[in-house]
């Protein structure tokens, strides 16, 4: 008898173990792709531009979970080429309401559409859900960061938000063993607490951004190296579950390379 009460204890724990690691989204059609597919080096960069894809699915029925964190590393390219005009947090939020706040001409490096849905953090299905498509436009940074910015046409485009409504928010470039790494932390505002709306959460659905090869006839992102005719690239993806489920964590990452 005692046998068999150990044996079906390990089988409950190892079932809640499953449980507890199931994934929370599963993020199929994520990818990069780059214009022209070349190589560069060093010493003879080449222009790129790219397209960035990413894309959440939930459990049918749900929305996905949000996300807190977005992290793409790419081999062998450089950002920030040809030193473009800089635009800051500080300049956006002394002109909230225009796309483009107070940002320099030029300084605009990347803009796309976002598909996504909103709802309380209590609810995750897709029925309690409104909703969001707004445009977002990526703004150089300087050599480390990129600032993003959110912005609608009309209040019907995301549930009665307008532009302003949520905050920019930057991401961080480093280098490593080749790698461009672009680290973007999601904050409260866009994830968890939408438009400073305590438990209001945002559900990725798609996410297309445009990268173009030039800007005002300058280069941002740049290629300076490839292994094997191929970029390898990868997108980590960081999500908190919902406050039903206790509000945990998971990491996925999504990895492909692209000819080059």
């Amino acid at each position: 008898m005692r046998r068999i009460v150990i044996i079906g204890t390990a089988v409950a724990v190892l079932v809640g173990a499953a449980a507890a690691y199931a994934a929370f989204n599963n993020y199929q059609g994520t990818k990069l792709a780059f214009q022209p597919n070349a190589a560069g080096t060093s010493k003879k960069p080449v222009g790129l531009g790219m397209t960035e894809k990413l894309q959440a699915n939930a459990p049918t029925g749900d929305r996905a979970a949000p996300l807190f964190n977005i992290k793409l590393t790419i081999y062998g390219v450089k950002l920030d080429a040809g030193k473009l005009p800089v635009c800051t947090d500080s300049l956006i939020e002394a002109n909230k309401t225009s796309p483009t706040g107070n940002c320099p001409k030029g300084s605009l490096i990347g803009n796309g559409l976002v598909i996504s849905s909103l709802g309380p953090g209590t609810n995750p299905s897709a029925s309690s859900g409104t909703a969001c498509k707004p445009h977002l436009n990526v703004f150089n940074g300087g050599p480390k960061t990129q600032v993003f910015y959110f912005y609608t046409h009309s209040s019907s485009d995301c549930g009665g938000l307008t532009t302003g409504a949520t905050a920019p928010y930057d991401s961080h470039i480093s280098y490593s063993g080749g790698n461009a790494v672009v680290n973007v932390p999601l904050p409260p505002d866009i994830s968890t607490k939408v438009a400073g709306q305590p438990n209001f959460y945002g559900s990725l659905i798609t996410e297309t951004l445009n990268f173009p090869k030039k800007v005002n006839g300058k280069g941002y992102m740049v290629g300076v190296g490839c292994k094997n005719g191929k970029r390898a690239w990868s997108i980590t993806y960081k999500a908190q579950d919902y406050s039903t489920t206790g509000g945990g964590t998971e990491t996925q990452t999504v990895s492909g390379k692209s000819p080059c």
